[in-house]
This record gives C-alpha cells, structure tokens and sequence, in this order.
C-alpha cells in the first residue's frame, strides 16, 4: 500500500468520526445561558441551532489545521506525495 493510499484511508476515517459527532452535537440544545435577561416574546430556537452549528464549525476547522501541522511535523508533506 503506497504512502498516499494510506493517508487518505486515515482522512476519510478522521472525517467519518467528526462527522458522526457534529450530527450528534447539532442535535443536541445548547445549555441555556442564565446570566441572559429573558424575553419571552424572543424566544427562538433557529438562533441556537446557528450558534451550536458555528461553534462545531470552529472546532472542526481547529481540528483539521491540527491535522495539517502534525502531518506536516511527521512526514514533512501536508499532503504526502503531492505537497
């Protein structure tokens, strides 16, 4: 199995499992903030979803800017035998 093969198996498990959870976290209500003045003609549940869905998007991006710089750091590469 050529280096490329390999690395491209791991990519697409890596991306299945964070996948998995970000279906998994955006189905999941945020905890509510307490410290918020409460308005009860504002309540919106589309504004939670946005703000859940924005935060996993950081995370994924942090993930996968870790990704680069420790494949970088191992092989040298960011994507082995192309970059």
């Amino acid at each position: 199995m050529s280096p490329l093969t390999g690395f491209i198996i791991v990519v697409i498990a890596i991306t299945l499992q964070f996948t998995l959870y970000t279906i998994k976290r955006l189905q999941e209500p945020l905890e509510p903030n307490f410290d918020a003045p409460k308005f009860p003609k504002m309540n919106n549940r589309r504004k939670s979803y946005w703000k859940n869905a924005e935060i996993t998007n950081g995370r994924l991006a942090m993930v996968g800017l870790l990704a680069l710089v420790v494949n970088y750091g191992f092989f040298g590469w960011i994507i082995p035998g192309f970059i």
